[in-house]
């Protein structure tokens, strides 16, 4: 999303996008830090359309005064803290300081509280196939049954649901794994939404056995960021962004989780 909000930055002069660094960088409670991410920035004449990872930047984060250096990831571009000694939790303030080639980035979030209210409709959630090899030579189909997750969301705020399967070791799928290469985990993550729900398809499903849904609650600067996304191609602007001394976001999401078990309907 960053990538092309950015390819449409005309209000900067190119000269000084050619200088400038793309942050990316995201918080998630109770979680490690992993997913800090620096680029090159795009100017809109540019030919380019995806953006030069930046991996040898000088990155900290700042709580209560403490400076906690990160370190590259595997991924290019990517910082992450190696450390245990870092939490994330609701209320903390971040600061984000970033050192590279001479110019100096700074961003602050906090973390925002997490959702509540996080209920599903059934522990469980019914799939019946039908279809298939012997069966009148059509596809094998899902019964299109559906689980609800709601939380409380009076003042239409953004969320996001992550859907993801606890399966460890061999699966058994929910349709023939004839038409699956290899069972590598499921997930599905939703756009987000001011919606207070979410219904799970079970068409959306890959294997049988438990699961879990995370609601994610989306911090107000990602949420600017995501309502800005589409912009008329005549009418292009700098997309917001809460990053001083560079462009892109630095933001923050706590979540609630939910379990319940996807199980064949014939029992």
């Amino acid at each position: 999303m960053l990538s092309a909000l950015l390819l449409g930055c005309d209000s900067v002069d190119s000269n000084e996008i050619d200088d400038l660094v793309v942050v990316e960088a995201f918080l998630f409670a109770g979680e490690p830090v992993t997913n800090i991410r620096l680029a090159e920035a795009i100017p809109l004449a540019s030919e380019d359309s995806v953006a030069v990872p930046i991996s040898d930047a000088a990155v900290y984060l700042v709580k209560e005064d403490v400076r906690y250096p990160l370190a590259p990831s595997d991924s290019a571009g990517y910082y992450h803290y190696p450390d245990t000694d870092l939490s994330v939790e609701a209320g903390d303030v971040f600061r984000l300081e970033v050192a590279y080639e001479g110019t100096s980035i700074a961003a602050e979030t906090v973390v925002p509280p997490a959702p509540t209210g996080v209920t599903l409709s059934s522990q469980t959630l019914e799939v019946a196939t039908f279809g298939g090899p012997g069966s009148g030579g059509g596809p094998p189909q899902v019964q299109n049954n559906a689980l609800t997750v709601s939380w409380n969301n009076p003042s239409a705020t953004l969320h996001y649901v992550v859907i993801e399967s606890l399966v460890t070791g061999e699966p058994e799928y929910i349709l023939p794994e004839f038409i699956r290469e290899r069972f590598a985990g499921f997930r599905l993550i939703t756009s987000p939404t001011d919606a207070h729900f979410f219904d799970v398809n079970a068409r959306a499903l890959e294997v049988f056995g438990p699961h879990r849904a995370v609601v994610y609650r989306v911090n107000q600067e990602y949420a600017d960021l995501y309502e800005n996304r589409e912009q008329d191609s005549r009418d292009l602007n700098e997309p917001p962004t809460n990053v001083e001394g560079g462009l892109g976001v630095f933001s923050a999401f706590n979540s609630d989780v939910a379990a319940f078990e996807v199980v064949p309907a014939d029992g």
